[in-house]
């Protein structure tokens, strides 16, 4: 039996007739090898043959096969011009081609692989030996062919993800316009607010403080006592408008270009600045050597007057603050340790430590504007630094920050 060359099977021939079998096109120009090969491989897929180099590539033109049986030498077109063609072509590059020869030369195999050939099959032919090599070439075909299909699919998720994410950022630099616009509108409320409520705030505590002077000896014991309360409570609404203003400043990154700041002689000056308040609470104070830090004075001087003053506020009735101030080096950067012996943080209050207006114990225990901690990260931010905290509730707490060195 004889298969024609139109690239059907011969009327006798019994092909699989699935959608779903594989496109197997044999190529020789020997018929007898052509129907031993299609006796072979009928149980694999959908046959078509061609005795002719011409004829096979027209037909893949029509129909992109998806494997196919190439003998390496026939006249006219060989199989290696064949091989070349197909993979030149896009459409067919892609398609694993076996060499039927009857060469056994090392160096004809190595051409062949070299040029694109999948695999090599001698002739004379065993038939299990062609099955397996069939069964082999097409399982790798349909898994190629699934991998394409998984990355044209990725293709088209990635070109919607990049659109989405355009689309994202454009919004995100929308918004950041509006916030920015945001904050300058809010630094310029509350610059301007702070100014307007300071006024009358200092008319308020100078006067109580005049009456207090004057008449104090003439008022009642109640009324000395309320006019120590609206006098308090006076100082403590001007402290809390500058630290409002300073949390405010920081959020909008106003700073001066960073300079060198010597440690040791700026916590020195506080210290002395803080003489009245250690020696009322009888506090030990002990600072080591402090190194060369590069930042803003101003602001490195907020910061650990905000750590010293909260060492010396938070202590238990009956104890003195006894503070430790060291420091040293770590890969370019000074870690500096305030260490107190005061009433120390519980765990849950660990978690809002550092937020601004958050309060971890009653105002009647301990003055404040819940501020203090919110401004000394914000500080220590702005440096390219950072702060943390170990506690033990009752014993003290230790707070740690590390700034660039100088």
């Amino acid at each position: 039996m004889t298969p024609n060359v139109s690239g059907r099977p011969a009327p006798n021939d019994t092909v699989p007739d699935t959608a779903a079998a594989p496109d197997i096109l044999i190529v020789d120009d020997d018929p007898g090898m052509v129907q031993t090969l299609a006796r072979v491989i009928r149980p694999l897929g959908r046959l078509r043959f061609a005795t002719q180099g011409v004829d096979a590539l027209r037909l893949m033109a029509e129909a992109p096969p998806d494997l196919v049986l190439l003998d390496a030498q026939m006249p006219g077109l060989s199989g290696f011009d064949v091989l070349e063609a197909i993979k030149r072509d896009p459409q067919l590059s892609d398609i694993p081609v076996i060499f039927v020869t009857s060469q056994a030369d090392a160096q004809f195999e190595q051409l062949g692989l070299e040029k694109g050939a999948a695999d090599f099959i001698a002739k004379p032919i065993r038939p299990a030996i062609v099955q397996a090599r069939v069964r082999t070439q097409l399982r790798l075909k349909q898994a190629n062919d699934a991998l394409k299909q998984v990355a044209a699919t990725d293709r088209l998720n990635l070109a919607e993800a990049l659109v989405e994410l355009r689309q994202s950022h454009a919004q995100l630099q929308k918004t950041a316009e509006e916030l920015k616009l945001a904050n300058e509108g809010l630094l310029q409320f509350v610059r301007i607010s702070s100014h307007d409520l300071r006024e009358p705030l200092n008319t308020v505590v100078q006067f109580v403080g005049l009456v207090e002077e004057d008449f104090a000896a003439q008022l009642p014991l109640d009324a000395r006592h309320y006019l120590k309360l609206v006098r308090s409570a006076g100082e403590r609404m001007r402290t809390l408008l500058d630290d409002v203003v300073r949390y405010a400043r920081l959020q909008h990154g106003e700073t001066e270009p960073p300079v060198p700041v010597a440690l040791g002689p700026l916590v020195a000056g506080l210290c002395d600045a803080l003489a009245a308040q250690l020696n009322a609470t009888a506090a030990q104070l002990h600072v080591g050597e402090l190194p060369l830090v590069r930042g803003h004075a101003s602001l490195l001087s907020q910061l650990f007057q905000n750590l010293l003053s909260n060492a010396l506020k938070f202590m238990p009735p009956s104890r003195a603050p006894h503070i430790e101030i060291t420091a040293r080096s770590v890969d370019g950067m000074a870690w500096i340790t305030v260490r107190d012996n005061g009433i120390g943080i519980t765990p849950e209050g660990m978690d809002k430590l550092f937020q601004p207006f958050a309060r971890l114990n009653l105002r009647r225990e301990f003055e404040g504007s819940g501020l203090g901690l919110a401004i000394s990260r914000q500080i220590v931010e702005a440096h390219d630094g950072s702060v943390t905290v170990s506690s033990q509730p009752g014993e003290g707490s230790a707070f740690e920050v590390r700034l660039p060195l100088a």
